[in-house]
């Protein structure tokens, strides 16, 4: 069976998020109203609205920002000191001879958590659209009841 390259994949897959992000905002902006709703309650009721640049500004900035750290991390590791880098065993991984398999593992585990935490923006994002478009009431119960406070 030939080796995979788990990181050609973790690229991969963040591309495609990213382009698939990068479509949803361009294929909802001349859809949705001028006023877009940005903050909803512990219920998933919208409690605040506000305007479509600035939303998708946001939005920009946002995805743009979390790319670029997530594609960064693992090149920032290369130039900055072994002590400044907090690692279990650390004089283990940053052995010559294991250094650039340990940061290609944590270059994969960025993108990996990174596509991750970009779709879960994006399910946020989409909801909120068919809230501004009337097609819903509110975000689900389950994302909702994921962002509250844990009752004591």
């Amino acid at each position: 069976m030939p080796k995979t390259n788990t990181s050609s994949l973790a690229i991969w897959f963040f591309s495609l998020v990213c382009a698939i992000m990068a479509g949803h905002a361009l294929y909802h902006y001349s859809l949705l109203p001028d006023r877009i709703a940005t903050h909803f309650g512990v219920s998933g009721a919208p409690d605040a609205w506000g305007a479509k640049p600035a939303f998708f500004l946001w939005y920009l900035m946002t995805t743009g920002i979390l790319a670029a750290v997530l594609l960064l991390t693992p090149r920032f590791l290369t130039i900055i000191p072994a002590s400044l880098i907090n690692l279990p065993n650390k004089e283990y991984w940053l052995a010559p001879e294991r250094k650039n398999e340990m940061l290609a593992y944590i270059g994969r585990g960025s993108l990996l958590f990174g596509s991750g935490t970009l779709l879960f923006l994006l399910d946020i994002i989409h909801q909120s659209f068919q809230v501004s478009l009337g097609q819903a009431a509110g975000i689900s119960a389950g994302i909702a009841s994921s962002l509250e406070a844990p009752n004591p």
